[in-house]
């Protein structure tokens, strides 16, 4: 594993390794076995966009790291990055590791595809939108409409 930061040296390196991946800077970019990661769970209801792979590959431009669920390698947000990196053949994926548990990192797989890259459709954003009411029925229509980019009184029509 190879760990990188904007602004880490050897030595930081080191300890950080020392103190296991969950000790990590908020920064850190971890070089991850491709073979090592899964991918499940994803907000996007009909998978993975193949002209949207096949876009990315051939612009040969370095990609963002992924996010990885700590405990479980699952990828929270890049699996379309995921699928260039094994179409190009490469054994490793630049990567940060989020550590909170799966109901948090669906609600980050969803805002984080709502922020960049490939936008959910409005079908993905309405299921995610059902599914964040259950797993965090606190929360209020607002809350969940800011996560998923709808309207608040779309959501408060879903719950």
């Amino acid at each position: 594993m190879i760990v990188q930061t904007e602004s880490s040296s050897i030595a930081q390196v080191g300890k950080w390794l020392a103190m296991g991946q969950e000790q990590l800077p908020r920064d850190a970019v971890v070089e991850v076995a491709v073979s090592a990661l899964s991918v499940a769970d994803s907000p996007r209801v009909a998978g993975e966009d193949p002209e949207h792979i096949q876009a990315l590959a051939v612009a040969q431009t370095e990609l963002p790291p992924i996010l990885v669920h700590h405990s479980t390698m699952r990828v929270i947000d890049g699996v379309h990055r995921l699928r260039v990196a094994k179409l190009r053949g490469d054994e490793y994926i630049p990567a940060r590791f989020f550590a909170g548990d799966e109901k948090d990192a669906f609600v980050l797989a969803v805002k984080s595809n709502i922020a960049h890259g490939l936008p959910l459709s409005l079908a993905d954003r309405k299921s995610a939108a059902a599914r964040i009411i259950r797993s965090h029925p606190q929360w209020s229509d607002r809350m969940i409409a800011s996560v998923v980019g709808l309207a608040a009184r779309t959501v408060g029509e879903i719950r």
